[in-house]
């Protein structure tokens, strides 16, 4: 049976993915359409002036240059989950940082070339602020060939019947002076509003930058913002990940501290059990009168396998040659009970000793080889410890060539130690370790457990 329970930091399901990602992607490339790609009709809109100061005299000037400044937004928006998405998958962190950073890099040039692709041409298809005078305009020989020339120099009231009299005053020329004394023709709003509607498409590519619209070509500090925009997303995911991964690093380290300390108690019990402690101490008296050296040696031998189980100071993780040298305290006891019918085979690789491995994580897979494989057998057996580590990955084999896999569930060392193991496996390494029990046979019981090699002096 194995274990590999799911990372708590992780990119929700597929049926969650979908049922956001669906509706949005179509969402989204409606308004790329509808903004970007639909071919529009008149883009002029004509706002009457004031003829007194020349300000508008409706708002829609106003709400156009609005709309036209929150335009470069919209992609950064709608783009937004996509861009988080990836980087909850690929984050600047862990074991793939170089692979990550290289999809983030396309994942930004994507970014900013959709934007720039959507502002460039959602800016070609903008409405154009056309003002237009409150009476009448005056156009000279030839203005309507300048930029911005097609709408004329606007008069502040309609010229009247007596030229003395009703002399409008013209924006730009001297007060007093009578625009139809001078050469060029006067042309009222509706008779403008016709010429410029048939002329719009060739008016607005000489005047669309002076008339309000967007203009064609987009400068390049628009395409640095979408560049800090694409930062500014990445910044916030990775703030996100980091705060929620840094919570759940502190819920762990508090679970793990609290599993700890139970298997430091089941340990505990394993060993001051009545069998183990009647069979232990019955062979410390019968070595006292025939090999008083031995019964010494199972003494201290017993007497550091308590002290370590019973050190409050221990940390949840230790070096491997720590836990070795406590399995050994232990099979000392076990070897001098069984004697003969007990053999140990050491397969370590000394590159392992220095990894980081949870305390009391070895001793109950050999204790249960021992009770459950090698015990029940009257010609004994043989359990075999070894060490190896690659690709990053430290594994652990406890073999026994006993009766077979462990049939009950309960006891020292049965169901309550292999549950504590891999409890403290899932706290410790979420998603990126294994523990396997299986039959290399007919007959004895294998334990694998793979987790990262990780440093006892990495501080991480």
């Amino acid at each position: 049976m194995s274990s590999t329970p799911k990372s708590p930091i992780r990119p929700p399901g597929r049926r969650r993915l979908w049922a956001f990602f669906l509706p949005w992607t179509l969402l989204t490339l409606m308004v790329f359409f509808w903004l970007a790609w639909r071919e529009t009709g008149n883009r002029l809109v004509f706002v009457e002036m004031s003829p007194d100061d020349g300000s508008p005299v409706d708002n829609a000037a106003g709400r156009i240059l609005l709309w036209q400044q929150v335009l470069p937004w919209i992609p950064w928006l709608l783009l937004a989950p996509y861009v988080l998405l990836v980087v909850w998958r690929h984050p600047f962190s862990g074991l793939r940082k170089g692979g990550n950073t290289g999809i983030l890099l396309v994942a930004g040039i994507a970014f900013t070339g959709l934007c720039l692709l959507f502002q460039t041409s959602a800016a070609r298809r903008q409405p154009i602020v056309v003002p237009m005078p409150a009476v009448e305009a005056w156009f000279p020989p030839g203005m309507d060939l300048t930029p911005g020339g097609d709408f004329g120099i606007p008069l502040s009231r309609k010229i009247g019947l007596d030229p003395q009299v009703d002399i409008p005053y013209s924006y730009g020329l001297p007060p007093g002076l009578d625009p139809r004394k001078l050469p060029g023709r006067i042309m009222t709003r509706e008779e403008m509003k016709q010429r410029i509607s048939q002329k719009w498409r060739d008016i607005s590519s000489r005047s669309e930058a002076v008339l309000g619209g967007l203009p064609a070509q987009l400068p390049t500090a628009v395409l640095v913002l979408d560049g800090f925009a694409y930062l500014a997303l990445t910044g916030f995911s990775h703030a996100w990940i980091f705060l929620r991964t840094a919570r759940e690093e502190n819920r762990r380290a508090a679970l793990l501290d609290s599993q700890h300390v139970q298997a430091r108690a089941r340990a505990l019990q394993a060993q001051l059990q009545p069998h183990f402690l009647f069979n232990t101490l019955n062979g410390i008296a019968t070595l006292t009168r025939r090999d008083p050296e031995a019964a010494e040696e199972m003494i201290v031998s017993l007497s550091d396998l308590m002290r370590i189980a019973l050190d409050g100071d221990r940390k949840p993780e230790i070096p491997l040659r720590e836990e070795l040298h406590f399995v050994d305290r232990y099979l000392e006891i076990q070897r001098m009970r069984f004697g003969d019918r007990l053999q140990v085979v050491r397969r370590i690789d000394p590159a392992t000793l220095d990894f980081k491995v949870p305390a009391l994580l070895i001793q109950p897979l050999v204790e249960n080889a021992i009770q459950h494989g090698i015990e029940p057998s009257n010609r004994g057996g043989t359990v075999q410890i070894r060490t190896s580590v690659a690709d990053g990955m430290l594994e652990i084999g406890i073999e026994d060539d006993g009766d077979g896999l462990l049939k009950s569930s309960g006891g020292s060392g049965s169901g309550i130690g292999l549950k504590s193991i891999r409890e403290r496996l899932e706290a410790l390494h979420p998603g990126r370790h294994h523990f396997i029990m299986n039959s290399p046979g007919e007959r004895g019981a294998r334990a694998v457990i793979r987790m990262p090699a990780i440093l006892a002096s990495d501080p991480t």
